[in-house]
């Protein structure tokens, strides 16, 4: 199987560093200049139809199946801590799709755009063998407060919104971009790192961990793992937990702040969120790119399953 991580690190590896903009690839999105103050965010995500969607009376309605493919982008743009402008949309559509549906996959796109004041400003039409789209979001961010993966720092708090796992049972076509919750954290708390939970919590803490060069310590028993993954599992911890760790497609956010922030960050959140659990599960260390495992104060030397993440290969 092809190792996704890698063959994007080997396409990046061929764009010369003068095409790539002001700042390396490997954030959420993009970020070009704007103006004095502000900056572009430009991002991009396709769906699938049988990899991030499945069409038929088991499958999702082509409402759901429009908003989730502005959803992962808007979540691109809240991982930022920006706010989304504009996008274009590109449908692939087999000949057996009749043009009602489409037109209902539309409107599923457009309440959510209408709900984020993302305005729909174009796009692309194309015969395909399975059912795709392909959404390019811009947003906006203010220079100072626009959130990156590298950042984090040793001592850095850990925190993660929501709960995790178990996506596959519905969340992962009905969840919420972190928008204002985002925005609020970059603009009152600056985050020194943030990113949003679309690969599984160990994948894209790792891409954290990567970016600033430094490693992390992570309680198990504060993973905040979600109803869901507690019914695919049937009750079993383990496998519960697996699923919120590795599973996927949850798009909450993970981010880290310096220390001296913490207790004010806790006691305002639930007052400002409250219907949003804010759980801190671990600690940025020193160590470069590693995460160390912790249940009940002792230490572990690895996890018992060794899948780290979601892959679309």
């Amino acid at each position: 199987m092809r190792d996704e991580f890698r063959f994007i690190q080997r396409l990046k590896s061929l764009i010369p560093r003068a095409l790539q903009g002001p700042f390396p690839i490997g954030d959420d999105t993009a970020v070009l200049p704007h103006d004095k103050k502000k900056s572009f965010l430009f991002t991009t995500d396709c769906i699938v139809e049988g990899v991030d969607f499945r069409i038929g009376k088991r499958g999702a309605s082509p409402e759901a199946i429009g908003r989730k493919a502005l959803a992962v982008n808007l979540s691109d743009i809240a991982a930022m801590g920006g706010k989304p402008l504009a996008f274009v949309a590109a449908f692939g559509i087999p000949k057996k799709i009749p043009e009602r549906w489409v037109e209902r996959v539309s409107k599923g796109m457009i309440r959510l755009a209408g709900e984020s004041g993302a305005a729909w400003v174009g796009g692309d039409l194309t015969q395909a063998d399975r059912f795709f789209i392909s959404i390019a979001l811009l947003g906006e961010g203010e220079k100072r407060k626009i959130v990156f993966r590298k950042g984090a720092r040793p001592g850095d708090p850990i925190y993660v919104t929501g709960d995790l796992g178990g996506s596959i049972l519905g969340k992962h076509l009905s969840f919420t971009p972190r928008l204002a919750e985002a925005q609020h954290l970059a603009d009152r708390f600056h985050p020194s790192s943030m990113i949003d939970l679309s690969d599984g919590f160990i994948q894209d803490l790792g891409h954290i961990l990567e970016a600033s060069r430094v490693g992390a310590r992570i309680k198990l028993e504060r993973i905040p793992i979600s109803p869901a993954a507690w019914r695919q599992a049937r009750g079993s911890r383990r496998r519960a937990l697996q699923s919120a760790l590795s599973e996927g497609e949850d798009f909450e956010l993970l981010f880290t702040l310096p220390e001296r922030r913490a207790a004010e960050l806790e006691k305002a959140w639930p007052r400002r969120f409250p219907r949003l659990p804010l759980t801190r599960v671990g600690k940025i260390v020193s160590r470069p790119e590693k995460i160390h495992w912790e249940e009940r104060g002792k230490s572990l030397r690895k996890l018992w399953f060794r899948k780290k993440g979601f892959s679309h290969f």
